[in-house]
Protein backbone atom coordinates (compact mmCIF):
# COMPACT_ATOMS: atom_id res chain seq x y z
CA UNK A 1 0.00 0.00 0.00
CA UNK A 2 1.22 3.18 -0.98
CA UNK A 3 1.71 6.45 1.37
CA UNK A 4 -1.48 8.24 0.52
CA UNK A 5 -3.68 5.31 0.77
CA UNK A 6 -2.18 3.98 4.20
CA UNK A 7 -2.47 7.06 5.70
CA UNK A 8 -6.05 7.47 4.27
CA UNK A 9 -7.01 4.02 5.50
CA UNK A 10 -5.74 4.80 8.97
CA UNK A 11 -7.35 7.99 9.29
CA UNK A 12 -10.68 6.31 8.57
CA UNK A 13 -9.92 3.62 11.10
CA UNK A 14 -9.08 6.49 13.43
CA UNK A 15 -12.54 8.32 12.43
CA UNK A 16 -14.88 5.67 12.52
CA UNK A 17 -13.52 4.13 16.09
CA UNK A 18 -13.29 7.52 17.56
CA UNK A 19 -15.89 9.10 20.28
CA UNK A 20 -15.31 12.42 20.22
CA UNK A 21 -18.83 12.33 17.81
CA UNK A 22 -16.67 14.50 15.09
CA UNK A 23 -18.44 12.97 12.75
CA UNK A 24 -21.00 12.74 10.76
CA UNK A 25 -20.73 10.37 8.10
CA UNK A 26 -17.45 8.92 6.13
CA UNK A 27 -16.97 8.45 2.48
CA UNK A 28 -14.31 5.29 3.25
CA UNK A 29 -14.52 4.07 -0.63
CA UNK A 30 -14.38 7.67 -2.43
CA UNK A 31 -11.31 8.68 0.24
CA UNK A 32 -9.65 5.62 -0.84
CA UNK A 33 -9.86 5.69 -4.45
CA UNK A 34 -8.83 9.13 -4.25
CA UNK A 35 -5.97 8.22 -2.61
CA UNK A 36 -4.94 5.27 -4.81
CA UNK A 37 -5.52 7.60 -7.41
CA UNK A 38 -3.06 11.09 -5.66
CA UNK A 39 -0.53 8.21 -5.25
CA UNK A 40 -0.34 7.27 -8.76
CA UNK A 41 0.10 10.85 -9.65
CA UNK A 42 3.32 11.51 -6.83
CA UNK A 43 4.69 8.14 -8.20
CA UNK A 44 4.51 10.34 -11.26
CA UNK A 45 5.81 13.45 -10.25
CA UNK A 46 2.73 15.03 -10.96
CA UNK A 47 1.19 15.75 -7.85
CA UNK A 48 -0.87 18.76 -7.44
CA UNK A 49 -0.80 21.69 -4.61
CA UNK A 50 -3.18 19.87 -2.22
CA UNK A 51 -2.14 16.05 -3.42
CA UNK A 52 -3.01 13.55 -0.88
CA UNK A 53 -4.30 15.77 2.00
CA UNK A 54 -6.90 14.84 3.71
CA UNK A 55 -9.83 17.07 4.18
CA UNK A 56 -12.70 16.75 6.36
CA UNK A 57 -15.63 18.76 5.52
CA UNK A 58 -18.47 20.38 7.41
CA UNK A 59 -22.12 19.04 7.15
CA UNK A 60 -23.45 22.11 5.60
CA UNK A 61 -21.06 22.04 2.89
CA UNK A 62 -22.30 20.36 -0.46
CA UNK A 63 -20.31 17.17 -1.72
CA UNK A 64 -21.96 15.49 -4.60
CA UNK A 65 -24.06 12.25 -3.43
CA UNK A 66 -23.10 12.79 0.03
CA UNK A 67 -25.68 13.99 2.50
CA UNK A 68 -26.51 17.86 2.88
CA UNK A 69 -28.49 18.35 6.20
CA UNK A 70 -26.32 21.10 7.72
CA UNK A 71 -26.52 19.40 11.14
CA UNK A 72 -30.57 19.55 10.97
CA UNK A 73 -32.47 16.70 11.61
CA UNK A 74 -35.46 17.98 9.16
CA UNK A 75 -32.70 17.48 6.28
CA UNK A 76 -31.74 14.46 7.33
CA UNK A 77 -32.75 12.86 3.66
CA UNK A 78 -31.11 15.30 1.56
CA UNK A 79 -28.42 14.83 -0.55
CA UNK A 80 -26.23 16.93 -2.47
CA UNK A 81 -26.41 16.57 -6.34
CA UNK A 82 -24.03 19.02 -7.12
CA UNK A 83 -20.55 19.65 -5.42
CA UNK A 84 -20.46 23.46 -3.70
CA UNK A 85 -17.54 25.69 -5.50
CA UNK A 86 -15.03 25.08 -2.84
CA UNK A 87 -15.56 21.26 -2.92
CA UNK A 88 -14.79 21.15 -6.95
CA UNK A 89 -11.63 23.56 -6.33
CA UNK A 90 -10.18 21.28 -2.98
CA UNK A 91 -10.37 18.43 -5.43
CA UNK A 92 -8.74 20.03 -8.55
CA UNK A 93 -6.24 21.00 -6.33
CA UNK A 94 -5.49 17.10 -5.50
CA UNK A 95 -7.29 16.82 -1.45
CA UNK A 96 -8.79 13.46 -0.55
CA UNK A 97 -12.35 14.41 1.22
CA UNK A 98 -12.91 11.98 4.45
CA UNK A 99 -16.51 12.66 5.12
CA UNK A 100 -18.51 15.44 6.93
CA UNK A 101 -18.03 16.58 10.29
CA UNK A 102 -20.77 17.24 13.39
CA UNK A 103 -21.84 20.80 13.61
CA UNK A 104 -24.20 22.82 15.47
CA UNK A 105 -27.70 22.80 14.24
CA UNK A 106 -28.33 24.82 11.09
CA UNK A 107 -24.62 26.48 11.89
CA UNK A 108 -26.86 28.85 14.51
CA UNK A 109 -25.05 28.06 18.17
CA UNK A 110 -21.41 27.69 19.27
CA UNK A 111 -21.92 24.85 21.70
CA UNK A 112 -20.33 22.38 20.18
CA UNK A 113 -23.90 19.86 20.19
CA UNK A 114 -24.72 18.46 17.37
CA UNK A 115 -28.49 17.09 17.32
CA UNK A 116 -26.44 13.59 17.86
CA UNK A 117 -25.48 14.59 20.76
CA UNK A 118 -22.30 16.70 22.48
CA UNK A 119 -18.67 16.86 20.29
CA UNK A 120 -16.47 16.25 22.32
CA UNK A 121 -12.53 17.74 22.89
CA UNK A 122 -9.56 15.66 22.06
CA UNK A 123 -8.40 16.66 25.40
CA UNK A 124 -10.81 16.42 27.94
CA UNK A 125 -13.87 14.09 27.26
CA UNK A 126 -17.41 15.48 27.81
CA UNK A 127 -16.22 19.22 27.17
CA UNK A 128 -17.17 21.19 24.92
CA UNK A 129 -15.46 22.19 21.14
CA UNK A 130 -17.32 24.95 20.55
CA UNK A 131 -19.31 25.60 17.10
CA UNK A 132 -20.61 25.52 14.60
CA UNK A 133 -17.39 23.95 12.66
CA UNK A 134 -16.94 21.98 16.31
CA UNK A 135 -16.54 18.79 14.49
CA UNK A 136 -14.22 19.65 12.01
CA UNK A 137 -12.01 21.41 15.04
CA UNK A 138 -12.18 17.82 17.14
CA UNK A 139 -11.16 15.74 14.23
CA UNK A 140 -8.48 18.25 13.60
CA UNK A 141 -7.15 18.44 16.61
CA UNK A 142 -7.32 14.52 17.18
CA UNK A 143 -5.08 13.94 14.42
CA UNK A 144 -7.86 12.27 11.78
CA UNK A 145 -7.03 14.33 9.00
CA UNK A 146 -4.71 17.05 7.75
CA UNK A 147 -7.41 19.97 7.19
CA UNK A 148 -10.45 21.03 7.34
CA UNK A 149 -13.43 23.09 5.86
CA UNK A 150 -15.84 24.96 7.98
CA UNK A 151 -17.81 28.22 7.55
CA UNK A 152 -18.15 31.45 9.56
CA UNK A 153 -20.93 33.66 10.51
CA UNK A 154 -20.16 35.35 13.54
CA UNK A 155 -17.31 33.26 14.74
CA UNK A 156 -17.91 29.14 14.18
CA UNK A 157 -14.57 28.77 12.49
CA UNK A 158 -12.88 30.53 14.97
CA UNK A 159 -13.93 29.90 17.89
CA UNK A 160 -13.94 26.17 17.39
CA UNK A 161 -10.64 26.81 16.34
CA UNK A 162 -9.64 28.38 19.62
CA UNK A 163 -11.06 26.24 21.96
CA UNK A 164 -9.38 23.36 20.28
CA UNK A 165 -5.80 24.58 19.92
CA UNK A 166 -5.85 24.92 15.96
CA UNK A 167 -6.02 27.51 13.34
CA UNK A 168 -8.55 28.81 11.66
CA UNK A 169 -9.49 31.62 8.99
CA UNK A 170 -12.61 33.73 8.03
CA UNK A 171 -11.49 35.53 4.87
CA UNK A 172 -12.68 39.14 3.25
CA UNK A 173 -16.02 38.95 2.61
CA UNK A 174 -17.22 37.78 -0.73
CA UNK A 175 -13.31 36.27 -0.98
CA UNK A 176 -14.80 32.83 -0.86
CA UNK A 177 -17.66 31.75 -3.03
CA UNK A 178 -20.65 30.53 -0.94
CA UNK A 179 -22.27 28.46 -3.94
CA UNK A 180 -23.00 25.01 -2.58
CA UNK A 181 -23.05 26.26 1.23
CA UNK A 182 -26.32 26.25 3.01
CA UNK A 183 -26.98 29.51 4.37
CA UNK A 184 -26.83 31.45 7.51
CA UNK A 185 -27.20 34.37 6.83
CA UNK A 186 -25.50 35.10 3.74
CA UNK A 187 -24.04 39.39 4.43
CA UNK A 188 -22.13 37.58 7.30
CA UNK A 189 -21.44 33.84 5.93
CA UNK A 190 -17.57 32.85 5.56
CA UNK A 191 -15.98 29.49 4.10
CA UNK A 192 -12.48 29.34 5.46
CA UNK A 193 -9.89 26.77 6.08
CA UNK A 194 -8.99 24.97 9.40
CA UNK A 195 -5.48 23.56 10.22
CA UNK A 196 -3.52 22.17 13.06
CA UNK A 197 -0.25 24.25 11.39
CA UNK A 198 -1.14 27.81 11.39
CA UNK A 199 1.15 28.28 8.03
CA UNK A 200 -1.50 26.16 6.18
CA UNK A 201 -3.78 28.78 5.81
CA UNK A 202 -2.42 31.06 3.12
CA UNK A 203 -1.61 28.24 0.67
CA UNK A 204 -5.41 26.64 1.81
CA UNK A 205 -6.93 30.08 0.67
CA UNK A 206 -5.30 29.86 -2.17
CA UNK A 207 -6.64 27.06 -3.32
CA UNK A 208 -10.35 27.74 -2.31
CA UNK A 209 -10.01 30.68 -4.30
CA UNK A 210 -9.00 28.53 -7.06
CA UNK A 211 -5.67 30.92 -7.71
CA UNK A 212 -2.10 29.52 -7.71
CA UNK A 213 -0.91 29.36 -4.05
CA UNK A 214 2.05 32.20 -3.94
CA UNK A 215 4.46 33.44 -0.94
CA UNK A 216 3.67 35.66 1.28
CA UNK A 217 5.02 38.95 0.82
CA UNK A 218 8.41 39.23 2.86
CA UNK A 219 7.41 42.42 4.30
CA UNK A 220 5.02 40.45 6.46
CA UNK A 221 8.05 37.93 7.96
CA UNK A 222 9.04 40.65 10.83
CA UNK A 223 6.86 42.48 13.52
CA UNK A 224 9.81 45.38 14.32
CA UNK A 225 7.85 48.74 13.57
CA UNK A 226 4.18 47.30 13.20
CA UNK A 227 1.92 49.68 14.27
CA UNK A 228 -0.70 46.79 15.78
CA UNK A 229 -4.03 47.74 18.24
CA UNK A 230 -4.53 45.50 21.31
CA UNK A 231 -6.92 45.89 23.90
CA UNK A 232 -7.71 47.21 27.12
CA UNK A 233 -11.04 46.52 29.35
CA UNK A 234 -11.38 43.48 28.65
CA UNK A 235 -12.96 42.33 31.91
CA UNK A 236 -15.68 44.12 30.98
CA UNK A 237 -16.06 41.12 28.42
CA UNK A 238 -15.56 38.74 31.48
CA UNK A 239 -12.68 37.16 29.83
CA UNK A 240 -11.50 34.46 32.71
CA UNK A 241 -8.33 34.54 34.03
CA UNK A 242 -6.50 31.79 31.30
CA UNK A 243 -7.41 33.92 28.98
CA UNK A 244 -5.50 37.27 29.90
CA UNK A 245 -2.87 35.70 31.43
CA UNK A 246 -2.00 34.40 27.66
CA UNK A 247 -3.18 36.79 26.06
CA UNK A 248 -1.05 39.66 28.01
CA UNK A 249 1.86 37.28 27.59
CA UNK A 250 1.80 37.62 24.04
CA UNK A 251 1.14 41.43 23.93
CA UNK A 252 4.28 41.82 26.04
CA UNK A 253 5.95 39.54 23.80
CA UNK A 254 4.78 41.99 20.76
CA UNK A 255 6.34 44.69 22.51
CA UNK A 256 9.50 43.52 23.14
CA UNK A 257 9.85 42.27 19.56
CA UNK A 258 9.55 45.75 18.33
CA UNK A 259 6.05 46.06 17.53
CA UNK A 260 4.34 49.44 18.04
CA UNK A 261 0.95 49.01 19.83
CA UNK A 262 -2.02 51.08 20.47
CA UNK A 263 -4.71 50.14 23.04
CA UNK A 264 -7.52 50.55 22.02
CA UNK A 265 -10.81 50.82 25.01
CA UNK A 266 -13.41 47.16 23.80
CA UNK A 267 -15.63 48.89 26.46
CA UNK A 268 -15.90 51.50 23.92
CA UNK A 269 -18.23 49.32 21.66
CA UNK A 270 -20.47 47.29 23.66
CA UNK A 271 -19.46 43.88 21.90
CA UNK A 272 -22.44 42.24 23.61
CA UNK A 273 -24.97 44.13 21.73
CA UNK A 274 -23.37 44.05 18.80
CA UNK A 275 -23.33 40.35 18.46
CA UNK A 276 -26.62 39.90 19.50
CA UNK A 277 -27.61 42.66 16.58
CA UNK A 278 -25.73 40.47 14.31
CA UNK A 279 -27.03 36.90 16.05
CA UNK A 280 -31.00 38.56 15.70
CA UNK A 281 -30.47 39.25 12.16
CA UNK A 282 -29.18 35.26 11.11
CA UNK A 283 -32.47 34.14 13.26
CA UNK A 284 -34.69 36.30 11.67
CA UNK A 285 -32.93 35.35 8.02
CA UNK A 286 -33.18 31.19 9.19
CA UNK A 287 -36.48 31.88 10.23
CA UNK A 288 -37.92 32.84 6.84
CA UNK A 289 -35.82 30.39 5.27
CA UNK A 290 -37.47 27.51 7.04
CA UNK A 291 -41.12 28.90 7.21
CA UNK A 292 -42.36 26.27 4.58
CA UNK A 293 -39.91 23.46 6.12
CA UNK A 294 -41.35 23.85 9.80
CA UNK A 295 -44.79 23.44 9.40
CA UNK A 296 -44.30 20.36 7.14
CA UNK A 297 -42.29 18.92 9.65
CA UNK A 298 -41.95 21.12 13.14
CA UNK A 299 -40.40 17.88 14.85
CA UNK A 300 -37.38 18.25 12.66
CA UNK A 301 -36.18 20.73 14.93
CA UNK A 302 -34.58 20.96 18.12
CA UNK A 303 -36.51 22.63 21.01
CA UNK A 304 -33.88 25.05 20.99
CA UNK A 305 -34.03 25.84 17.69
CA UNK A 306 -37.87 26.27 17.46
CA UNK A 307 -37.14 29.04 19.72
CA UNK A 308 -34.81 30.83 18.40
CA UNK A 309 -37.05 30.47 15.10
CA UNK A 310 -39.82 31.68 16.76
CA UNK A 311 -37.81 34.45 18.30
CA UNK A 312 -36.44 35.42 14.23
CA UNK A 313 -40.56 35.28 12.76
CA UNK A 314 -41.39 37.84 15.54
CA UNK A 315 -38.66 40.29 14.84
CA UNK A 316 -40.45 43.28 12.85
CA UNK A 317 -38.90 44.95 9.78
CA UNK A 318 -37.91 47.83 12.47
CA UNK A 319 -36.94 45.59 14.79
CA UNK A 320 -34.47 44.42 12.24
CA UNK A 321 -33.36 48.30 10.37
CA UNK A 322 -32.67 48.83 14.65
CA UNK A 323 -30.24 45.83 14.56
CA UNK A 324 -28.78 47.16 11.18
CA UNK A 325 -27.90 50.71 12.39
CA UNK A 326 -26.69 49.02 15.59
CA UNK A 327 -23.87 47.21 13.06
CA UNK A 328 -23.37 49.88 11.25
CA UNK A 329 -22.75 52.12 14.51
CA UNK A 330 -20.04 49.46 15.09
CA UNK A 331 -18.53 49.60 11.96
CA UNK A 332 -17.73 53.77 12.05
CA UNK A 333 -16.45 53.21 15.68
CA UNK A 334 -14.39 50.60 14.59
CA UNK A 335 -13.08 52.20 11.38
CA UNK A 336 -12.36 55.16 13.47
CA UNK A 337 -10.66 53.93 16.50
CA UNK A 338 -8.48 51.31 14.47
CA UNK A 339 -7.25 54.25 11.18
CA UNK A 340 -3.68 53.70 10.73
CA UNK A 341 -3.36 50.47 12.33
CA UNK A 342 -2.08 47.38 9.93
CA UNK A 343 -3.77 45.34 12.17
CA UNK A 344 -5.25 44.19 15.72
CA UNK A 345 -4.51 41.54 17.73
CA UNK A 346 -7.13 40.47 20.41
CA UNK A 347 -7.94 36.96 22.28
CA UNK A 348 -10.37 34.91 19.75
CA UNK A 349 -12.88 34.42 22.38
CA UNK A 350 -12.95 35.24 26.21
CA UNK A 351 -13.25 32.40 26.89
CA UNK A 352 -11.75 28.63 27.33
CA UNK A 353 -13.47 25.18 26.65
CA UNK A 354 -16.48 24.25 29.46
CA UNK A 355 -17.98 20.77 30.61
CA UNK A 356 -20.96 20.11 28.53
CA UNK A 357 -22.46 20.11 31.55
CA UNK A 358 -22.13 24.04 32.67
CA UNK A 359 -24.47 26.17 30.99
CA UNK A 360 -22.83 27.53 27.84
CA UNK A 361 -21.09 31.19 27.66
CA UNK A 362 -23.40 33.75 26.36
CA UNK A 363 -20.28 35.96 25.60
CA UNK A 364 -17.98 32.99 23.54
CA UNK A 365 -18.54 35.25 20.42
CA UNK A 366 -18.37 38.79 22.04
CA UNK A 367 -14.61 39.43 20.33
CA UNK A 368 -15.75 36.94 17.01
CA UNK A 369 -18.56 39.61 15.76
CA UNK A 370 -16.16 42.10 15.51
CA UNK A 371 -14.43 40.72 12.08
CA UNK A 372 -18.30 40.07 10.78
CA UNK A 373 -19.59 43.29 12.03
CA UNK A 374 -16.71 45.07 10.83
CA UNK A 375 -16.24 42.68 6.83
CA UNK A 376 -12.66 42.55 8.21
CA UNK A 377 -10.34 38.95 8.03
CA UNK A 378 -9.77 37.21 10.92
CA UNK A 379 -7.85 34.41 11.46
CA UNK A 380 -7.27 32.50 15.13
CA UNK A 381 -3.93 30.74 15.93
CA UNK A 382 -2.81 29.13 19.22
CA UNK A 383 -1.43 30.83 21.78
CA UNK A 384 1.59 29.54 24.49
CA UNK A 385 -0.39 27.74 27.71
CA UNK A 386 1.22 26.17 30.27
CA UNK A 387 1.45 22.79 29.47
CA UNK A 388 -1.64 20.61 30.80
CA UNK A 389 -3.99 23.88 30.64
CA UNK A 390 -7.01 24.35 28.31
CA UNK A 391 -6.24 25.37 24.62
CA UNK A 392 -6.22 29.61 24.22
CA UNK A 393 -6.51 31.20 20.85
CA UNK A 394 -5.40 34.77 19.67
CA UNK A 395 -7.17 36.76 16.78
CA UNK A 396 -5.47 38.33 14.16
CA UNK A 397 -7.96 40.96 11.96
CA UNK A 398 -7.00 43.42 9.60
CA UNK A 399 -8.85 45.88 6.86
CA UNK A 400 -10.77 44.24 4.34
CA UNK A 401 -8.04 42.55 1.42
CA UNK A 402 -5.45 42.40 3.89
CA UNK A 403 -6.25 38.78 4.34
CA UNK A 404 -2.40 37.60 3.19
CA UNK A 405 -1.16 39.74 6.49
CA UNK A 406 -3.82 38.23 8.77
CA UNK A 407 -1.88 34.98 7.85
CA UNK A 408 1.36 36.01 8.08
CA UNK A 409 1.00 37.84 11.14
CA UNK A 410 -0.61 34.66 12.19
CA UNK A 411 2.12 32.39 11.70
CA UNK A 412 4.35 34.89 13.37
CA UNK A 413 2.34 34.84 16.43
CA UNK A 414 1.93 30.92 16.76
CA UNK A 415 5.74 30.59 15.65
CA UNK A 416 6.46 32.98 18.91
CA UNK A 417 7.45 36.00 17.35
CA UNK A 418 10.39 34.85 15.49
CA UNK A 419 12.38 37.06 12.95
CA UNK A 420 13.36 33.70 10.75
Amino acid sequence: MTQVSARCRAALDAAHHSTLNAWRWLDAEGALQAAAESDVRLARGAGRALEGQLFAIKANIAVAGWPHDGGMRTRRSFRASLDATVIGRLRDAGAVLLGLTQMDEGALGATGYSIDGPIHHPLREGWSVGGSSGGSAAALAAGHCDAALGTDTIGSIRIPASLCGISGLKPTPGLVSLEGVLPLDARFDHVGPMSRDPAALWPLLCCLRGLPITALPIRENSMRGRTLGVFEGLDSLECTPAVLEAYLKSITRLRESGAVLRSIDVRSFDLPRVRRAVFSLCERTLALEHATQRAADPKGYSPAMQSMLDYGARLTEADCLRFEQRIADFREAWDASTAGLEACITPTSPVTSVPHASPPPQNIADLTVIATAAGWPAASVPCEVAEGALPVGLQILAPAGQDARVCALGMRLAAGFSEA
